[in-house]
């Protein structure tokens, strides 16, 4: 979350709600955004999609019937949440939700295509805008907040890239024209609706594909002597001419939303080409550069377009010292033994795969495989899925609360480090604490209101973190806000990871992938690092464990002692309140 201040209309107090709408885009589509922030990976729409495909694929024996009761759970409590959906329905949600043994499951699909029919996304999307304009004029930000979700988890499920919603974004709120009113919103739904455009990419590839010239055009790949007239311009401004022993590779008539979404669709006959080459010669790969330049139907200006990030590559990092601190630490220091140190270098390797690797269904494969390999096969449940979810859920549970204060930290001292550090200071005996802590000490010790007014007049124009502040005030008023706070969190995550297991299967056993399959890979690549960062710390710290039994034991001894002492709390104060983030 940064605060961007480019334009007038930005310090028009008439405008706040719909400089709240900008920054919260900003914030949904920004690439390094935590999960609870972040647009759902799939809303009503796209689960009662998601639970129609699943059936079919229960019909046709690729995944276990069982499977349908989570995504029929999730979809019931999507519905019942979905400010939109109530609009559209005429009849009651429940309706549309068939369930019980002697229900058939052709029964369950019929209801589910009516409700699909009755929702239809396009329809969704529109009902969304229309919404959101309500609710800036009169509204409140909180639903601001809950049409947006929805509305950006559908443009991105339908088939828009995220980096294109992103730079709209930017353009339009930051640095485009100055707005005025409300109706000034319908240029911006314009610019990011899912409205198809045909599409011609350039990239520069290895000559080596010349040997396959004869057999690229069935993948409508071209190779041509010189670029266009149109695009020679670009080509030698940005330095995008040819290299000795590199081509030029011509793809026509790619249909997408946008720009981003053509090159993938481009690039992935290139991949096609550079695989099947390789089933005949392994020693040798066709290659070709990350840039590429486009062209585009209804805009006579080329754009050169570099290749998009790796959705490993989503997540949060350390700074190089810090990571070189904590790997000499984990050198020196870890103490898992034998076969216990093997799976957890085993994890690593894939974790390193992963993170190498530009397919997605091999990124998903690599992670999921390396949560397998660590979690231990003790741990109570039945199948695979059920033994993941009881393995890292305490890990993943316990984390959440201090993971919320430490990204508001980190967004306060991204705002203004100086600022919050002269406001922070005024709070008594707080030499010491860790940064995270006096940001939740001035949330929740009452004695302190003055310096959270104090702070909420120096945030100014910054709306979205203001309402995060006040969010986060709430939710640590009473311990049964935490509790309700973490119970929803465990049933989001038990749902997703469920899906990215489903997703491995339809992967391994039909060769299918899924549109939303960059979300499931970001959220499972952060499973998997809050996993091993909690095994390095309790084989490393002052528990010294040496299995990987002992370490999963240790968190979910922890987090039951975690949640008991929640759950005790009568209030929250300065007594305790740094309990709860342990």
């Amino acid at each position: 979350m940064k605060l961007k201040n480019t334009k007038d209309w930005h310090q028009d107090p008439k405008l706040e709600k719909l400089l709240y709408l900008a920054q919260r885009l900003d914030e949904l589509f920004f690439d390094y955004t935590l999960d609870t922030y972040k647009p759902p990976a799939l809303n009503s729409v796209h689960l009662c999609r998601e639970a129609i495909e699943l059936i079919e694929d229960i019909e046709g024996e690729l995944i276990d019937k069982n499977n349908l009761t989570h995504v029929l759970e999730e979809l019931e409590w999507s519905l019942s949440s979905d400010i939109v959906a109530k609009v559209i329905l005429e009849a009651p949600f429940q309706k549309f939700i068939l369930k019980g043994d002697a229900v058939k499951l052709s029964e369950i699909k019929v209801r589910l295509e009516v409700l699909e029919r009755v929702l239809n996304p396009l329809n969704y999307i529109e009902v969304c805008q229309i919404l959101l304009k309500i609710e800036i004029e009169n509204g409140s930000k909180n639903k601001i907040d809950s049409i947006l979700r929805t509305y950006t988890s559908s443009l991105i499920n339908h088939g828009v890239s995220k980096q294109h919603l992103y730079e709209k974004t930017q353009e339009f709120f930051f640095y485009g024209k100055e707005l005025t009113k409300v109706e000034d919103l319908d240029e911006y739904f314009y610019l990011v609706s899912p409205t198809l455009h045909h599409f011609e990419i350039y990239f520069v590839v290895s000559e080596l594909i010349n040997d396959v010239k004869e057999s690229i055009s069935t993948f409508d790949l071209n190779i041509i002597d010189e670029l266009p007239e149109a695009v020679l311009p670009l080509a030698k401004k940005e330095g995008f001419i040819l290299k000795e022993n590199e081509v030029w590779v011509e793809v026509l008539d790619i249909e997408a939303f946008d720009r981003h979404t053509a090159r993938m669709k481009a690039e992935e006959k290139l991949d096609m080409v550079r695989d099947l080459f390789l089933l005949f010669s392994h020693k040798n790969r066709i290659e070709w550069r990350g840039d590429s330049i486009i062209t585009q139907c209804c805009d006579e200006t080329p754009i050169l377009i570099r290749k998009p990030k790796n959705s490993m590559e989503k997540c949060f990092d350390l700074r190089s010292n810090e990571a070189a601190t904590r790997l000499n630490r984990m050198i020196r220091s870890l103490n898992l033994e034998g076969t216990n140190f093997t799976k957890f270098h085993r994890a690593v390797d894939l974790h390193a795969l992963g993170s190498t690797n530009d397919l997605p269904e091999n990124q998903l494969l690599n992670i999921w495989i390396a949560l397998e390999t660590l979690v231990p096969s003790h741990v109570n449940g039945g199948g695979k899925v059920v033994k993941i979810i009881n393995g890292i859920m305490p890990i993943l549970l316990k984390n959440y609360l201090k993971r919320l204060v430490e990204r508001l930290t980190a967004d306060l001292v991204r705002w203004n480090r100086t600022k919050i550090g002269k406001i922070l200071r005024k709070i008594p005996e707080s030499k010491g604490k860790s940064l995270y802590l006096k940001v939740l000490e001035l949330l929740t010790v009452d004695t302190h209101k003055g310096l959270l007014s104090e702070l909420y007049s120096e945030l100014g124009n910054f709306y979205l973190l203001k309402n995060r502040i006040f969010e986060m005030t709430e939710l640590f008023k009473k311990p049964e806000n935490l509790v309700k706070k973490i119970e929803l969190h465990e049933k989001k995550v038990g749902w997703q990871i469920r899906r990215i297991y489903r997703t491995r299967n339809l992967i391994v056993h039909s060769g299918r992938s899924l549109e939303y399959i960059d979300t499931l890979i970001e959220n499972a690549h952060d499973y998997l690092d809050q996993t091993m960062n909690t095994i390095i710390d309790y084989s490393c710290g002052m528990l010294d464990v040496y299995t990987l039994e002992q370490a999963f034991d240790m968190a979910k001894i922890e987090y039951e002692v975690y949640m008991s002492e929640i759950k005790k709390l009568s209030k929250i104060d300065g007594s305790n309140f740094d309990r709860l983030v342990q």
